[in-house]
C-alpha cells in the first residue's frame, strides 16, 4: 500500500492508495510535533497496521523538518521504498524555466498530474498558504508561474499587524457595501481576493492568446473556487492524487 505525504508550509496532507484507489486523506495543521505519530495515528484510522505500508511518495517544500519526516516515514517504510520528487527526473512535462530547480514539488506534481488529465494549454491554480499559478503547454512545457498572497494570509495579515481589527470567519459576501468591521473586511478580503485572482487569471489568457482550461486546486481553494466564474474545475486533493500518479506512472518498480 502507498502512503503519500504532501508537507506544505502550513498542512502536512497524508493519503492511502491501495491499488491506485484512494482509500484515505487527511489535512493536518503544521506545525507537528511529532511526525512518526501522526503518520501512524492516520494509519490507524484507516484501520490499517503499520506493516500494511510497503511504500512511500515525499513532496516537501520546507526544508528544515525534511529529514525529520524523512525518518518518520524510514521507521515505517525501508528507506529504498521511500521516493522523493526530483525536478530533474521526467514526470511527463518539461520545465523551461531558467532555473527549473527552485521549482516547488507540490508544483511538479499539480503540473504533471494534470497535464495527464487534460492533455491542453492549461493554468493550473493553486489556493493554499501562497497563491501559485502554473501555465503548461499543450506540449507539457511548464512554462511561466505567478505567485501571490494566500488568501487565509491576507485575513491573517489584517489581524495581527492592525491593532483594532479582530479575528473573525472568513464569509463570502454578495455585497460591496459594509457598516461594521467584520463585514468590511470580508467585503474586502473576498471581494479582493476574487478580484485578483480573476485579474491575474484573465490577464495570463489575454498575453498567452489562449483559451486555457483553468483547474482550481489547494485547501483554501474550496472557499473561493465557487465564486471564481473563470475556474473550469476544483479538486481539493490535487496534489495527493498526483503523487499516486507520479508513483504509478514513473516510479513503479
Amino acid at each position: 500500500m502507498l502512503l503519500t505525504v504532501d508537507l506544505g508550509n502550513t498542512s502536512t496532507k497524508l493519503g492511502l492508495f491501495k491499488d491506485n484507489r484512494q482509500i484515505s486523506f487527511v489535512c493536518i495543521d503544521n506545525p507537528i510535533e511529532n511526525y512518526r505519530s501522526a503518520i501512524l495515528s492516520f494509519i490507524f484510522k484507516a484501520n490499517l497496521r503499520e506493516d500494511d505500508i510497503d511504500k512511500a511518495i515525499l513532496s516537501c517544500v520546507v526544508p528544515h523538518v525534511y529529514n525529520e519526516v524523512f525518518d518518520a516515514l524510514a521507521s515505517i517504510v525501508s528507506e529504498a521504498n521511500i521516493i522523493d520528487i526530483n525536478p530533474e527526473k521526467n514526470y511527463g512535462i518539461k520545465l523551461v524555466m531558467p532555473k527549473p530547480e527552485e521549482t516547488g514539488d507540490d508544483l511538479i506534481v499539480m503540473c504533471s498530474y494534470a497535464y495527464n488529465l487534460y492533455r491542453r494549454e492549461l493554468l493550473i491554480v493553486s489556493m493554499g498558504t501562497a497563491t501559485v499559478l502554473c501555465h503548461v503547454t499543450n506540449k507539457g512545457e511548464f512554462k511561466h508561474c505567478i505567485i501571490a498572497p494566500g488568501f487565509g494570509k491576507i485575513a491573517e495579515t489584517l489581524w495581527k499587524n492592525a491593532a483594532q481589527l479582530p479575528e473573525f470567519e472568513l464569509k463570502p459576501t454578495n455585497t460591496f457595501l459594509a457598516n461594521n468591521t467584520v463585514d468590511a473586511m470580508n467585503v474586502g478580503i473576498y471581494n479582493g481576493y476574487i478580484g485578483m485572482l480573476t485579474a491575474l487569471i484573465k490577464g495570463m489568457k489575454w498575453e498567452l492568446n489562449q483559451d486555457l482550461y483553468v483547474v482550481g486546486c489547494g485547501g483554501q481553494g474550496k472557499m473561493i473556487a465557487p465564486y471564481i466564474s473563470v475556474i473550469n474545475v476544483y479538486d481539493p486533493d490535487f496534489v495527493t492524487k498526483g503523487l499516486n500518479y507520479i508513483y504509478e506512472k514513473y516510479e513503479k518498480y
